[in-house]
């Protein structure tokens, strides 16, 4: 505690040399505090109350004690330098800080009054998000009990419903898909899930992108007389690049998949050509020559 004190009273004095009132007390105590106002809010202190209990303890004594502090301070430092080399470089450079300092301690405060407006806190449905995603797709069992419908978008947790679908329906043996895509890991899941159960696939309308990865884990492939296959290769809904996702090596994960399934290579060297926003159909007699497609058969009753 003294020499806690003794830094606080040299400084108060303005007797702390400048470069160091100014870079270290001045500006990178603030830059610090600033930075660990964060904690005193959400999602750290998820409750409004003790988030705007800890708030107001952390302005009163981080803005109402210690930034007066710093702002006298480098003031009189200023004052008891009163010249020598790079004087009004230095005064220069602490007049701006301190101005500088002001405009981000408002910003912070105004941030944390944002943070803690009683409509932020207001409580929503924690299975809101996986609602959301699970109204994307629809999984339905047909009355023989024998075979499951797949359509709509390939979102988040499909894999984990057909899943359960599945184990409390065990004499599935068909699995009839029409999609336009979705999720590559999604597409992914279901065509694994598919082949491990040893379950046959169906393709009597449209099944693109992720959903003709899952047709393919199918044991029996079979393709209806309007059945449309179609691929093209991954892409991000972004608007930004991101290194983060390696395109071409979750594409190469597809095509080991799509050998092992008996997939012939001049297919495979095809299949990823077409750009994002297009689309590739394969026509019947060149899917079953690929082996993508077993058997062409008629059209199915639902």
């Amino acid at each position: 505690m003294n020499i806690i004190g003794k830094i606080w009273g040299k400084h108060w004095r303005g007797e702390s040399a400048l470069p160091w009132a100014l870079g270290i007390n001045l500006v990178l105590l603030r830059i610090l505090i600033l930075w660990s106002d964060q904690y005193t809010l959400p999602p750290y202190i998820p409750a409004r109350a003790e988030a705007l209990a800890a708030t107001i303890v952390f302005c009163i004594l981080c803005h109402g004690v210690i930034y007066p502090w710093q702002v006298v301070g480098v003031l009189r430092a200023i004052k008891r330098r009163n010249g020598g080399v790079n004087f009004n470089v230095w005064v220069w450079a602490a007049y701006l800080s301190l101005m500088a300092s002001l405009v981000f301690t408002l910003l912070g405060l105004f941030s944390a009054y944002q943070s803690l407006l009683p409509e932020r806190f207001i409580v929503e449905d924690p299975l809101a998000l996986e609602k959301a995603r699970a109204n994307q797709y629809t999984l339905r069992l047909g009355p023989d009990g024998r075979r499951i419908y797949v359509s709509g978008t390939f979102a988040l947790g499909l894999t984990e419903k057909l899943s359960a679908l599945l184990a409390q329906n065990p004499g599935v043996t068909d699995i009839v898909l029409q999609s336009d895509g979705g999720q590559v890991y999604e597409g992914r899941g279901v065509a694994h899930l598919i082949k491990n159960r040893g379950l046959n696939t169906f393709v009597t309308g449209v099944c693109k992108s992720a959903c003709a990865t899952a047709f393919i884990g199918g044991r029996q492939r079979n393709l209806g007389p309007r059945g449309k296959l179609g691929f093209h290769q991954y892409g991000l809904e972004l608007n930004f690049p991101t290194a983060l996702y390696d395109l071409k090596g979750e594409q190469d994960k597809e095509i080991k998949f799509y050998r092992g399934q008996g997939i012939t290579g001049p297919f495979l060297d095809r299949v990823f050509s077409s750009a994002h926003k297009d689309i590739w159909f394969p026509n019947q007699n060149g899917l079953l020559k690929a082996g993508v497609v077993h058997k062409i058969i008629p059209a199915m009753s639902n």
